[in-house]
């Protein structure tokens, strides 16, 4: 089953779903109309109930080489005046969705399949999703600074936090690039493989977690989302009312009974 949107493709395959960022002659630079192609396509998995993983990954040679420079300055020589340092990113690229915050809000988890470049806002749409698989081709770069930017599209939030504060701020202040193998290695991508062999292997990791307990799955990626902002009572408080949340399924049951029969769970979902 696909769909259609402007500049984005997006594909059900079974429980799986795939989005491609489709402006493979600007390495999928990200456009005002990906944008918002990108949040309803999201929208779309989110109301779908038999999707329960999702991918994302570019079109052509690149994921995404971020924002699409030449909307961005089109819309800057249209100002009057100089440009304040609180205008931020409303004065440029005007009141665009963001679709880091609709794939955070996203209890369905998703993968990244890096091919070549991430860039800018790229890097930030690869680090939003919960995991990133990279092809050898795979370069990581926060570039803004290379602008004369500060970082945007949560760069700035999961840097730090996936590989810790100085090293984010190396990264960010020098604008370096950082092929597939140094990104495995300090942990910005949790696997490297033949650019032949990427979709193969993101297709196989989320239809794995397709066919597990989906509320288990989901209410497992709130919990740690959750305890990055809260404190440890009021974090067991909520894993306590989440496990409680899953003995009222039918996946639960399925659990005790195969591990009782000594046979592998067949997951419904439910």
């Amino acid at each position: 089953m696909a769909y259609s949107y402007a500049d984005l493709k997006l594909e059900r395959e079974g429980g799986v779903a795939i989005v491609t960022l489709d402006r493979p002659d600007v390495l999928n630079a990200l456009s005002p109309a990906m944008r918002y192609s990108l949040v309803q396509a999201i929208d779309e998995v989110d109301r779908d109930d038999g999707i329960k993983a999702m991918i994302i990954t570019g079109a052509g040679r690149g994921f995404c080489s971020g924002a699409d420079v030449r909307a961005t300055l089109g819309t800057a020589s249209t100002r009057k005046g100089p440009v304040r340092p609180c205008d931020g990113r409303k004065g440029l690229l005007g009141p665009t969705p963001l679709p880091v915050q609709r794939l955070c809000r996203l209890d369905k988890p998703t993968i990244a399949a890096v091919n070549g470049v991430a860039a800018g806002a790229g890097l930030g749409i690869a680090l939003a999703c919960d995991m990133r698989i990279a092809a050898e081709s795979a370069r990581l770069i926060s570039l803004f600074v290379r602008r004369g930017l500060t970082p945007d599209t949560g760069v700035t939030y999961f840097l730090p936090r996936l590989i810790g504060m100085s090293k984010a701020l190396e990264l960010m202040w020098s604008g370096d690039e950082v092929n597939a193998a140094e990104s495995a290695r300090l942990g910005l991508v949790s696997q490297v493989v033949p650019d032949a062999e990427l979709m193969n292997v993101a297709r196989e990791r989320a239809e794995r977690i397709a066919k597990g307990p989906s509320v288990a799955i989901e209410l497992t990626k709130r919990l740690a989302y959750a305890g990055l902002d809260t404190s440890l009572s009021v974090h067991l408080a909520y894993e306590m009312n989440c496990s409680y949340a899953c003995h009222a399924t039918e996946d639960f049951e399925e659990g005790v009974r195969s591990f009782a029969e000594k046979r592998k769970p067949v997951f419904k979902g439910t």
